[in-house]
């Protein structure tokens, strides 16, 4: 049973993607005639409106926020709230395995609909987003990381054949651009145009849901002999829409790019992202809506203390906006209208007015909505059939290798990879006797590392390697540097530890119920990994990583001969990755 359910600021159901479990179960608490049709998004909001409006209360009026509930009959409910809307999961699934959906949800809401989620009405963007919570575990990455293709040979073709076709793509009046080629999930190159803004680590996991979502429907339509080249049905007819990708410093989908997906051969996708130029808006006026948010709760709570330095904090924060608009030559007067805002809400908040607060402030939010429409451009017009018939030209030599990649479970996962390194991981179970796989992490960066599994696929399927996966991030999560289990018939060894610029440091000392108070591991955006360095290393971030290895031992092995093989391991991936191996000497 699983219903994904997104409510709007006056409780109505905006966004629903359920099975006929839930739905069963909702029939079951309707006291209504039998006959009454249940999925009417109005009777579902009815049903759980007293479950949203506690969480509303709680949050708003005693700053006493609860992020999950659980029944008697292992029914989990899990909730989370972004500018006035509250997200929810109902399922039978782990307390954080639904945590780390609903966060996932949330950047993909984010990822298609900026800030302007009211975009959720249409039913284009009810089917974009479902397409995508359903490829979010489809690929071959494992959760809050994702791979790449490291073959030296590929990649450098792939390399100089996006530098190519850079020269015949016309992007004009938007001059940054970045030229992806994904293999399945996994990116195989990157060009950039020069002064781009780097895409972050969570960029690449949305744009690899993207390509996963586009490759599952050209298949299944290249099954059902339809035209494999028709557009995806959630986007433009040239396969392009506007997509948000982070920026700013909690790294939130909020920087507005033009998106383009051309296939290439099957299972290999061409991505073009335009940079539309509204990055500093996006950011601004992600955190002015954040602050205002935070100020309607306060002056719903009337805590009258917090009230000064929040009104400071918001005119600042406006003020970036208004700037930012001004430097992209935005409206003039809505820059204005804006400015008045703010003056009606400091008068309204400092002094006697005929206005209260709570209406000057609504009006504020009116005039931020105004401005997030501008982070909603059109969609600009590019000419792809020449550079991609000059791609698919330039490709074929590498055509088949990359489509049998694509079909391989894991695959190289590192962007320093080498083919002329010492380690062959094709060849890792001679090197190590008894190893199955293993799996290298560093969570900073969001990159893994991991051997194909096509050779043991019977003995660890795509579901085994993700369980071990969660049981992994719950231990970590409870604050053990390291672990080990059996699972049947296999032994696995878990360690996590910490680097500045390539240097091993130490964590401060804390509390493990700490940890149990953050995000669950593992989301697109990396929240947990986020906060645990500014948990462990307060005021002192600056070049952390957090890096893990997962060893998979066949059972019947000893645990110090798992335990030798693994610090081995340690310094083959760190040779491999091109790290310093004097490091892997004290990880276990």
């Amino acid at each position: 049973m699983k219903a994904i359910l997104i409510f709007d600021s006056v409780n109505d159901l905006l966004y629903s993607k359920w099975d006929e479990e839930f739905l069963s179960r909702m029939k079951s608490f309707n006291e209504q005639e039998s006959n009454e049709n249940i999925t009417d998004s109005h009777h579902i909001s009815q049903l759980l409106s007293p479950i949203i409006t506690s969480q509303r209360i709680m949050a708003a009026q005693f700053s006493n926020t609860y992020t999950s509930m659980q029944c008697k009959d292992k029914t989990t409910i899990v909730f989370d709230e972004w500018l006035d809307h509250v997200f929810m999961i109902i399922s039978e699934d782990n307390i954080d395995d639904s945590h780390r959906e609903l966060l996932d949800c949330k950047t993909l809401v984010q990822h298609v609909c900026g800030q302007n989620i009211n975009l959720l009405h249409s039913s284009i963007y009810q089917d974009w987003l479902s397409v995508l919570l359903e490829s979010r575990l489809k690929g071959d990455s494992i959760p809050g990381a994702s791979g790449v293709i490291g073959e030296s040979g590929a990649t450098i073709a792939a390399l100089n054949a996006l530098k190519t076709v850079s020269k015949e793509l016309k992007t004009a009046p938007h001059q940054h651009y970045h030229l992806m080629l994904f293999v399945g999930d996994k990116m195989l190159a990157l060009y950039s145009s020069r002064g781009s803004d780097d895409l972050m680590p969570p960029d690449l996991i949305l744009l690899s849901t993207q390509c996963i979502a586009a490759q599952e429907y050209w298949s299944d339509l290249d099954q059902m002999g339809g035209d494999k080249n028709s557009r995806l049905p959630w986007l433009s007819e040239q396969n392009s829409a506007i997509v948000n990708m982070c920026a700013g410093s909690t790294g939130s989908p909020c920087a507005p790019h033009s998106l383009h997906l051309l296939e290439v051969a099957p299972r290999v996708i061409f991505v073009a992202l335009i940079d539309m130029e509204l990055r500093e808006v996006g950011i601004a006026t992600h955190l002015s809506s954040q602050i205002l948010m935070n100020l309607r709760k306060i002056l719903l709570q009337r805590n009258l203390e917090l009230l000064p330095n929040s009104l400071d904090t918001l005119e600042a924060a406006l003020k970036k906006t208004t700037d930012a608009l001004r430097k992209n030559k935005g409206n003039a007067n809505l820059c204005a209208r804006v400015s008045s805002r703010m003056l009606e809400l400091r008068k309204s908040c400092t002094t006697t007015t005929p206005l209260t607060p709570e209406t000057t402030a609504t009006a504020m939010h009116t005039a931020l909505d105004a401005v997030i429409e501008l982070l909603k451009p059109d969609i600009p017009s590019l000419r792809t059939e020449q550079p991609l018939k000059d791609l698919k030209g330039l490709l074929s030599p590498y055509i088949d290798f990359l489509q049998v990649k694509a079909k391989r479970y894991f695959s190289l996962g590192s962007g320093d990879l080498e083919g002329s390194s010492s380690l062959t991981l094709h060849k890792y179970v001679e090197e190590f006797p008894g190893l199955i796989h293993f799996i290298y992490v560093d969570r900073t960066t969001g990159r893994f590392l991991a051997p194909d599994m096509a050779d043991c696929v019977d003995m660890l399927t795509p579901e085994t390697i993700r369980s071990i996966m969660r049981r992994t991030m719950f231990a970590l999560r409870e604050g053990y540097g390291a672990a080990t289990w059996r699972r049947g018939a296999l032994h696995v060894c878990a360690v996590q530890w910490w680097e500045r610029r390539g240097v091993p440091v130490r964590p401060a000392p804390h509390h493990p119920a700490a940890l149990r108070a953050l995000a669950p591991p593992g989301d697109i955006l990396g929240t947990f990994y986020r906060q645990l360095i500014e948990l462990v290393f307060p005021n002192d971030t600056q070049g952390v990583n957090i890096k893990e290895l997962i060893c998979v031992h066949l059972g019947l092995l000893p645990a110090s001969t798992a335990v030798q093989q693994a610090r081995r391991l340690a310094h083959s991936v760190y040779e491999l990755a091109g790290e310093n191996p004097a490091i892997a000497s004290d990880l276990l």
